[in-house]
């Protein structure tokens, strides 16, 4: 919690995946409609605060789902009319050019073939952040699966690409190391219009029941403990790794399910889990 950031950034994930489910909610508990312009704006500004305080902490890829599936098929009066246009504000609203300089983010918007409305918004910001240093904010429109893979196996088969890596540098444009580290929101769950699945590493998967783009520098700082020193535990020789089980028998005897949950309302939420019995018999 109070290490030096620059310790910090020696142990973060070089590409991060930050699920937001949840942004009508937050908005609603800060009191605003969700489907005023005033959501849009504020929504977008919580958005880049928790971008800020992920890269500062040393992460160098950050691919953030703006539009997924669950998109498709919404029937909320007035939500998705509105949903095309706030994605175009957000990422060419006036100053966006100098604000990214500012940060030094090379911005890109990918899955634009869900959204063909949208291959041109793509292309204006990365034309405008091409000379901007780094880190980069991958900002993902995937809602359509489908029309992504086609993409992927239409490029493959057109350049001859024989590795992940090559296909990554067709679909991407460039080498982006895979993802490591997944920031979500609400239900355990991950789908292919969150998480690319040609940038998918050893994923190592944390959801937070903050709305939105909430990310205290606690919080994240929790996690990238945990991710870097808690979830450390693999061995390449495990001589007696299994019979140290026998010392912490009962945490094993009623285990909880992670993922459980109950409902608030028309909400999910997740059940509590006691902490294990930590008694310890010798090992003989």
């Amino acid at each position: 919690m109070t290490a030096p950031v620059e310790e910090v950034r020696s142990i973060a994930p070089a590409t991060l995946v930050l699920g937001a489910g949840g942004t009508r909610r937050r908005a609603v508990l800060a009191g605003l409609s969700p489907h005023s312009k005033e959501y849009a704006r504020w929504t977008r500004e919580q958005a880049f605060a928790c971008l800020d305080l992920i890269l500062h902490h040393g992460v160098r890829h950050v691919i953030s789902p703006v539009l997924v599936h669950s998109h498709e098929n919404e029937t909320t009066p007035g939500y998705s009319d509105q949903l095309l246009k706030w994605v175009q504000w957000a990422m060419l609203m006036d100053g966006a050019g100098d604000e990214y300089a500012r940060r030094g983010w090379r911005v890109r918007l990918i899955g634009a073939e869900s959204w063909p409305e949208l291959k041109e918004t793509a292309a204006q910001v990365r034309t405008m952040t091409a000379g901007n240093p780094g880190p980069t904010v991958w900002f993902s429109v995937v809602s359509q699966v489908d029309a992504h893979w086609e993409k992927m196996l239409r490029l493959a088969r057109e350049h001859g690409a024989a590795t992940r890596e090559e296909l990554v540098r067709l679909v991407y444009g460039e080498d982006v190391p895979p993802a490591t580290l997944y920031i979500g929101t609400g239900k355990p769950q991950i789908a292919q219009s969150v998480v690319p699945p040609l940038l998918v590493g050893k994923l190592e998967c944390y959801w937070r029941q903050h709305l939105g783009y909430d990310l205290d520098e606690r919080t994240l700082r929790t996690i990238l403990y945990d991710y870097a020193y808690v979830r450390c535990i693999t061995q390449a020789d495990k001589s007696g790794r299994a019979e140290q089980v026998l010392a912490y028998e009962t945490a094993w005897e009623n285990p909880p399910v992670v993922g459980m949950g109950m409902r608030l309302g028309p909400f999910w939420y997740p059940a509590p889990c006691e902490a294990p019995s930590m008694h310890k018999r010798p090992i003989s």
